[in-house]
């Protein structure tokens, strides 16, 4: 497969193809999302970072103004706890809504945030395709 066709299905991928994330979050309402997890996959922390690598590069693509901050914590002992929760601050810096991520599949995440966050649908004919 060439370069070319690789990085359009890259790009489709983030804009078309991953069709839960295809929201919009209002701006004025929030004004960050905060993930903080492990590096490492063990220990409950393995939905956390197929959430990261498969939903927000399209949850970014249509909120680009959004601040996204992954927080991911060497673990190398494996005894200590590390958080693993996704926050959502308001303009205030409050903590509006928080997702823990631990023990939890990357679709189910996605889920729960758009249960605690008001959203609008991207309309089908507003998907950027390549």
């Amino acid at each position: 497969m060439s370069r070319i066709v690789k990085q359009k299905a890259f790009l489709n991928k983030i804009s078309a193809t991953t069709v839960k994330p295809q929201v919009v979050l209002d701006p004025s309402k929030y004004s960050a999302l905060n993930l903080k997890f492990q590096q490492q996959n063990f220990n409950g922390h393995m939905g956390a970072r197929k959430f990261w690598h498969e939903f927000l590069p399209t949850l970014q693509f249509y909120n680009p103004t959004l601040p996204i901050n992954v927080t991911r914590i060497k673990n190398e002992d494996k005894k200590v706890d590390i958080p693993c929760v996704l926050q959502v601050t308001g303009p205030d810096g409050n903590v509006l809504a928080e997702v823990g991520m631990k023990d939890k599949h990357s679709s189910e995440i996605m889920d729960e945030l758009l249960q605690k966050v008001e959203h609008t649908k991207v309309p089908s004919d507003q998907i950027i395709k390549v």
